[in-house]
């Protein structure tokens, strides 16, 4: 495509989505240099100020960089423009540079890392007002790509790449002490983090007694101020903090005794090395999982193996959270579980999405606080190290640590602990899989008479679920595609309405397994629609890339993430769904909003079919043993005439 082709795209499509945005005509410069990009012609200059107005240059506040309607995310044209984009901006003074292909695609890209901004949590991908643009040139910096608009400041994060660095900090300091072993550095690292966190809760608001001496009061000793044993102080912290025999037994932190201990090995020295290591950070509304971080710098290799039988990594997790929970936005009485909460992936994000959802709304008061505190959220696993990991992780996000329970969820329900059936306004969880080796009796399940968790877990996970509850569940291929297990397949269709499925790329949990997922979105079908087949389609979509690499080593990548794609249309492709019940005609005007077809850049890269799309509820059938695979429908396999399977499209 030609400069021209570019140049009419622009006017003819760019211009106007940006005054739909509510960016004034008259406040953008198109095609021309400025003062401070010499000869560098920017596409598009979008400025506080008129172009009339002599201050137009000094109050630039975006640099948009765009290419022709035919470009897509990563494909050559894009990298031309990011490369552009990452010269230019900065000699106007910008901290960040959009690129846009004019109609579909635009992404914002923080100037000094090429790092996706995030505006409240979510990945911009759609045109803002000038009012927003102006808050991300002033708040994106070099360890800064997360802009605050509607949310609470203290949903801004720490750098997770900050973070990583100094676990590498502390792998030297726990060197030179002579800790070697995974456990000998994760141990005294989580037992730092949950005492320095403990005192910015209490800093918030103290309910300790006031002679407890948490992390801030050893500053003065920390920094050689004042003359002191470190490591003596933070073992008399801990004393106060659980004493068996104190008063202080009953405070909020009880549940993280264990989780507290120093090696002998570390000295007072290497108290104060870590503590000016930990001391900048405020964990508080971390929106990354700091103990996966940690767990993952300092495991030996079989430990990770283990890790990863119950770790789900946050961009997953925080996708399925925030799609689940997408309709949640003024605060309500409700329970949400994960019945198989692992390292407490799933509960922390999701108490992350109401958060930045009742924030966002202005609705986050003191009384909803408490609720998400304290009554929200509900987890149960039968290994207890998973719970004290969950109780753990939902305590450094804010809190909701109080339901998680030491529970087999296949046994048996369990009143004492809440786990009981039609109780859940939402379940999300990603259960264990594989063979089944426990106590529950099988005959017991209707779903199916196989000895296998995860199936097993569907049936509990949808029994647990209120009717018209929501649920997200990961499951493998098998249990959707393999003809032996179609019974499965209708019990489940006759239990709930599947809303989506969303095919992970195999790398997803890699590299602790590189087994076929998918995430299941389901809702419990009422107590008179159950057994009724399902009358609206499905809605699939095909996640190729999840922003890092597909392979062993995943690194995050620049160009290669649908994530942001998939969330921005998740909710309309469902209404879409609905239309087909009450206007099939409407639904058939709109469905092409929400299915393309591979687009050249991925072509290139060997995918082909359809990348998402809707499936009619008469084309899961029994002809096909009601397959429920994404790629099935989407990208059907065929042999041709070579004996040569491709994939059509």
């Amino acid at each position: 495509m030609g400069k021209r082709q570019e140049a009419n795209d622009v006017v003819q499509f760019l211009l106007p989505e940006l005054e739909k945005a509510g960016i004034a005509r008259a406040n953008m410069k198109v095609d021309v240099t400025t003062q401070r990009s010499g000869l560098k012609r920017g596409d598009v200059w979008v400025s506080r100020f008129p172009q009339s107005d002599k201050r137009f240059e000094k109050g630039i506040i975006a640099l948009i960089e765009a290419k022709h309607r035919n470009a897509s995310v990563g494909d050559i044209d894009w990298r031309d423009a990011m490369r552009q984009g990452k010269e230019k901006a900065p000699r106007q003074g910008l901290s960040y540079y959009i690129v846009t292909n004019c109609i579909t695609d635009y992404r914002y890209y923080n100037c000094h890392n090429d790092e996706e901004v995030l505006l409240d949590g979510s990945i911009l991908i759609r045109p803002v007002p000038a009012n927003i643009l102006n808050k991300i040139q002033s708040q994106v910096s070099a360890d800064n790509s997360y802009v605050v608009h509607k949310a609470s400041l203290d949903t801004r994060p720490i750098s997770e790449s900050r973070f990583r660095a100094t676990l590498k900090n502390l792998a030297d300091i726990y060197r030179s002490a002579g800790l070697r072993k995974g456990d000998e550095r994760i141990d005294p690292t989580i037992s730092f983090v949950v005492l320095k966190y403990i005192d910015e809760k209490e800093a918030e608001d103290r309910t300790l007694p006031p002679e407890i001496k948490l992390w801030t009061a050893h500053k003065a000793i920390a920094s050689g101020q004042e003359a002191g044993d470190l490591k003596a102080e933070f073992n008399s912290m801990r004393s106060h903090l659980w004493d068996p025999e104190s008063d202080y037994k009953s405070n909020h932190y009880r549940d993280f005794a264990d989780l507290c201990d120093f090696p002998g090995k570390l000295k007072s020295d290497h108290f104060k090395r870590i503590y000016a290591e930990l001391d900048p950070y405020h964990f508080h509304g971390a929106r990354f999982d700091l103990f996966g971080a940690i767990y993952e710098e300092f495991a030996s290799q079989d430990k990770k193996k283990e890790f990863g039988e119950f770790y789900t990594r946050r961009h997953i997790t925080g996708m399925v959270a925030r799609i689940l929970l997408r309709n949640e936005r003024v605060p309500r009485k409700m329970r949400v579980c994960d019945p198989a909460c692992g390292a407490g992936g799933f509960l922390t994000e999701a108490y992350k999405a109401l958060h930045i959802n009742y924030s966002t709304n202005g609705r986050l008061n003191r009384h909803v606080l408490d609720d998400l505190k304290e009554r929200t959220f509900w987890g149960y696993d039968n290994v207890d190290k998973s719970v004290a990991r969950t109780k753990l992780n939902m305590f450094l996000v804010g809190d909701g640590h109080i339901h998680i329970h030491e529970n087999d969820s296949l046994i048996s329900w369990n009143d004492e602990y809440g786990w009981t059936e039609n109780t859940f306004d939402y379940v999300l969880t990603n259960p264990p899989m594989g063979k089944y080796e426990g106590e529950a009796n099988i005959s017991d399940f209707a779903f199916t008479n196989e000895r296998r968790m995860e199936m097993l877990f569907v049936e509990r996970v949808i029994e647990s679920t209120k009717y018209g509850g929501e649920i997200a569940i990961v499951l493998n291929d098998g249990a959707l595609e393999a003809p032996t297990r179609e019974r499965f397949r209708i019990k489940l269709l006759e239990a709930t309405d599947v809303i989506a499925t969303v095919s992970l790329t195999k790398f997803a949990f890699a590299p602790y397994t590189k087994e076929k997922t998918y995430v299941l979105f389901l809702r419990k079908k009422q107590a008179d629609d159950v057994g009724k087949k399902q009358d609206f389609p499905i809605w699939h979509f095909i996640l190729d890339y999840d922003g890092y690499a597909n392979s062993d080593k995943r690194f995050k990548t620049k160009y290669h993430d649908d994530l942001p794609v998939l969330e921005d249309k998740f909710s309309p492709a469902v209404e879409t769904a609905n239309l087909y019940l009450t206007n099939k005609e409407e639904f058939q005007a709109r469905r092409h909003m929400f299915e393309r077809s591979a687009n050249t850049r991925e072509k290139d890269e060997g995918i082909l079919g359809l990348k998402c799309g809707f499936v009619l509820p008469e084309q899961v059938n029994p002809e096909n043993f009601h397959n429920l695979l994404s790629e099935f429908h989407l990208r059907p396999i065929v042999m041709d005439s070579r004996d040569i399977f491709k994939s059509c499209g």
